[in-house]
């Protein structure tokens, strides 16, 4: 028998071929990337979890909080504690764009091997969306979402439009969102210890709409009055988050800024006011994001788009939409300013320049001190480049008079608003981002204008959580000296795990001093 020795040298000697080491987790595949309905980080954490049989505070304290743990972020994430980790700020903000999303995000790709997890939250969006008003504090779901899915048999799981705070409905059955369990009407945050996603993490029961609730929901969509800009705000979102994936590189912070420049050159020849008045807003806001001093949250920012008649995408791509004549006879109507270059005067009468200085000159002793705007309307022109026209000196002295007084006005609106929030009887004190939040004023403009009273609110609020949380010690040990004693007479072995089935307060076994309790409560009974 003949050989082919060239043959049988092919055969054997083979390139060595790359073998990548293995993930510490499963390679699990996030649902919808690339699609309006893809899965938010929290779910995707509480199924990681499900399909390697543990809770998903165990995976978290087990495998997500050594890597966390090594970065020098000053995140809630970053400590060693327990309740840090499970912290309700910190779990909040899981799906938005600080960073604790970016670490969490982080370590699950270096425990699964993905790198397509920041898909699954708002960090692409990090620099154009605050994370003020950014996503709801509470778990929201579509109730009709689960029960279809889980009669088609498929994965049951939490999208990342869910938890946006300016969604409201959902897309498919054009019904609004749940945030309170049917069953034991209480809300709950978007990943706990024993997250399961379909299920109420209070009382453990299915999420989704029964047959016989079907027809008895008291919350159908069809009832409202804005639902064409409730649709399209879900619409707009779902699409953004769709095209994530796409987007080369992060829109910056300055997109908004020359967006805006540009649809206040288009609308109206580049009056700030009358932009912000025809769309609705506040001097005050509209001229911080024309100057880039500050950036709209996300529903301003939505109700912006809406009223130019363009989408997120297309804003954050600077495709400038052109004006549409329903808009201009909307902008004609609603303001008294023409598209075209105004001339300098509106009257025949036209006052002299030395009536003009006589009159600026008062105007310098007023009080309140008029605007340079308001001055030019009173004597018959259009816009105040006639003022300063005839003098510059006097032009300049009156609007820095009226800025100083318009930031005194600011000023004590703030510090009023502020001191009613500290001395009033509000209970439970409220936090300075929660009278944010109420009352549309950035945290950087609090803390600009009153940073005495807003230090002052910071560290009562911060001496209320300490009360909470020295009460809900107390109430913990206090349950596990009552609750030990009668299991252990009833033969269960009065362990933390059994004990919570029976406490009002289960949470507060993860305090170390309730757990130093128990500790000694049972060498007692033994």
């Amino acid at each position: 028998m003949i050989f082919n020795t060239a043959l049988n040298d092919e055969l054997w000697i083979q390139e060595t071929q790359f073998i990548p080491s293995p993930s510490r987790l499963f390679h699990l595949e996030p649902i919808g990337i690339g699609t309006s309905y893809v899965e938010s980080l929290t779910s995707y954490v509480a199924r990681l979890a499900e399909a390697h049989s543990v809770p998903s505070g165990t995976l978290l304290a087990r495998e997500v909080r050594p890597l966390v743990r090594h970065d020098n972020a000053t995140n809630s994430l970053n400590s060693s504690s327990t309740v840090a980790l499970y912290g309700q700020a910190s779990v909040k903000a899981l799906n938005g764009t600080q960073s604790g999303a970016k670490q969490l995000v982080k370590a699950l790709e270096a425990l699964t091997k993905r790198t397509d997890l920041q898909f699954l939250t708002m960090l692409p969006w990090a620099q154009v969306f605050p994370v003020l008003g950014l996503l709801k504090d509470f778990h929201a779901w579509c109730p009709y979402c689960y029960q279809e899915w889980l009669n088609n048999k498929q994965v049951i799981y939490s999208p990342l439009l869910w938890a946006l705070k300016a969604v409201k409905i959902c897309p498919n059955h054009l019904q609004f969102l749940e945030s309170k369990c049917p069953h034991c009407e209480q809300e709950f945050l978007p990943l706990w210890h024993n997250s399961r996603p379909g299920f109420c993490l209070k009382c453990g029961r299915w999420l989704g709409i029964k047959p016989e609730m079907n027809d008895q929901h008291k919350h159908l969509f069809e009832e409202t009055t804005n639902s064409q800009q409730e649709i399209w705000k879900v619409q707009t979102l779902g699409e953004l988050i769709q095209l994530a994936p796409e987007f080369s590189h992060p829109p910056l912070r300055e997109t908004i800024k020359t967006m805006l420049k540009a649809y206040v050159h288009q609308y109206t020849q580049g009056n700030v006011s009358a932009f912000g008045r025809w769309l609705g807003l506040s001097r005050y806001e509209i001229l911080h994001w024309y100057s880039g001093v500050a950036i709209p949250n996300l529903d301003k920012l939505l109700k912006i788009c809406y009223i130019l008649e363009t989408t997120l995408v297309n804003f954050l791509q600077l495709k400038l939409v052109p004006i549409s004549p329903n808009k201009l006879a909307s902008l004609e109507a609603n303001e008294p300013i023409k598209l075209t270059q105004p001339a300098l005067v509106t009257s025949k009468n036209t006052p002299k320049p030395e009536q003009v200085i006589q009159a600026m000159q008062l105007a310098l002793e007023e009080e309140p001190p008029p605007s340079l705007t308001q001055l030019a309307v009173r004597l018959g022109f259009k816009t105040y480049s006639s003022l300063t026209a005839i003098s510059k000196s006097l032009s300049a002295s009156i609007a820095a008079r009226y800025t100083e007084y318009q930031q005194q006005l600011r000023h004590s609106q703030i510090r009023d608003l502020l001191e009613l929030s500290l001395f009033g009887s509000e209970s439970p004190p409220p936090s300075l981002r929660k009278i944010a939040l109420r009352t549309g004023i950035g945290l950087a403009t609090f803390y600009h204008y009153c940073p005495t009273l807003c230090h002052a609110i910071s560290l009562r609020y911060k001496d209320y959580r300490k009360f909470l949380h020295k009460l809900s010690i107390q109430q913990g040990c206090r349950e596990v000296r009552q609750l030990a004693p009668v299991l252990h007479a009833q033969g269960i072995t009065p362990t933390a795990k059994n004990l919570r089935k029976f406490m009002q307060n289960p949470s507060s076994l993860w305090h170390s001093e309730v757990i130093e309790v128990l500790k000694q409560v049972r060498r007692n009974l033994e």
